[in-house]
């Protein structure tokens, strides 16, 4: 691997690709906040690989904070030890982690706070590379993200949402069941995971969607009121309650701390494809009730002397997410269970209302991978400065 002479910018003139990472304001109290190191493919092939390292380098943070990559996959197989950590993403191993064309890819960090903190302020860098073909991998961009831990007892929600790939149907109990890769004409679905990781519960959520250009909403829930122009929608949940995830301890009752939602889409029949619909975005916003009584998550509908209004975020950065759609080129004739015949009209539809999927858990499904085989112990460990940098 090539060490690059000096850091450069993500957003360099010709780079091939950028990133981002949003959600770095942390409220104390909050034991593990999820952010997303977010990457985006420039140029018209897949990368074969993809690597970052995360380095902190603040003198005073291994009292305060450490940052891991999440246990179980999903950033890739990840190695490391106390002076920081890197994972890889290989075209052999995890391909569904690899962005498209001119799509996105959202890896998971996890970032664990010591407890009887006080308000903290640091810096960590990052170094992103990827590779097409047979090049040789380069470490093209960098960055230092700023990490604060506030005193702030509010809300703090964040949204994460996958590029839409496959073509759906929808089944019994409202589940989507993938059918393939997403053809001109067939039905979508854009998925987005809400998780309040704050330390006050809301009361209810409210969405607001923009499709890319040639693409747009399919029977939408009657939560959603869908502009003139079909790709764009604001969906107002306001019996939505998250509690904060420390406070989610029972799976098995029916208070959330995340939940999982979807949007059918369609793409235009006209489209040429493959190609990829560059340009969607899903923001989210925490309500709370503003009345006299006290309210709480187990909440199912407002009583009459309350009304939903917007609740404090801790960081809203990672409030809203982008996504692209990738679309296929066309088999012939389709399958017959995309409704590759142009606008997805005979999709069906059964159970209950399909606007929202419940989901508990905090991660983006991503897979487990299979780890390195590398001679070095592999750990997840507090990151503390000073030590020596992995060296590939």
């Amino acid at each position: 691997m090539a060490t690059p002479a000096g850091p450069a910018s993500a957003a360099d003139t010709g780079a091939k690709f950028t990133f981002d990472l949003t959600g770095t304001t942390i409220p104390l109290g909050v034991e593990k906040k999820r952010v997303h190191l977010k990457l985006t493919n420039l140029t018209d092939k897949t990368p074969r690989e993809i690597i970052f390292y995360v380095r902190p380098l603040e003198l005073d943070w291994s009292n305060k904070v450490s940052l891991a990559w999440p246990e179980g996959g999903g950033s890739g197989e990840c190695d490391g030890d106390a002076g920081g950590w890197y994972c890889r993403v290989e075209s052999s191993l995890l391909p569904e982690l690899l962005p498209a064309p001119g799509g996105t890819v959202d890896l998971p960090i996890d970032i664990h706070i010591r407890e009887d903190q006080e308000p903290y302020e640091g810096r960590f860098h990052v170094e992103a590379g990827m590779a097409w073909g047979e090049d040789r991998m380069q470490l093209s961009a960098s960055k230092w993200f700023t990490l604060k831990l506030v005193d702030d007892p509010e809300a703090d929600l964040s949204v994460v949402a996958p590029d839409v790939k496959q073509s759906v149907r929808v089944g019994a109990g409202g589940r989507l069941e993938p059918t393939g890769t997403l053809n001109p004409g067939e039905t979508g679905a854009v998925r987005y995971r809400v998780v309040n990781q704050g330390r006050k519960a809301v009361s209810g959520v409210k969405v607001t969607l923009h499709l890319p250009k040639r693409v747009t909403f399919t029977r939408p829930p009657e939560e959603c009121a869908v502009g003139k122009d079909k790709r764009s929608a604001v969906c107002t949940y306001d019996t939505l309650a998250l509690i904060p995830a420390g406070q989610d301890t029972d799976p098995d009752d029916s208070i959330y701390s995340a939940v999982e939602l979807h949007n059918l889409v369609t793409v235009s029949a006209s489209i040429k494809a493959p190609g990829t619909l560059e340009g969607g975005t899903v923001q989210v916003e925490g309500l709370t009730e503003r009345t006299d009584a006290r309210s709480g998550p187990e909440r199912t509908d407002l009583p009459a002397n309350a009304v939903a209004v917007s609740a404090a975020d801790v960081d809203d950065s990672d409030n809203r997410n982008g996504f692209a759609v990738v679309v296929a080129a066309s088999s012939s004739g389709g399958d017959g269970d995309g409704g590759s015949g142009g606008g997805g009209g005979g999709l069906p539809v059964t159970g209950p209302q399909t606007g929202l999927i419940a989901g508990t858990g905090l991660a983006m499904a991503a897979g487990g991978g299979i780890m390195l085989l590398l001679a070095r112990r592999r750990r997840t460990v507090p990151v503390i400065p000073g030590g020596e940098t992995p060296v590939v």
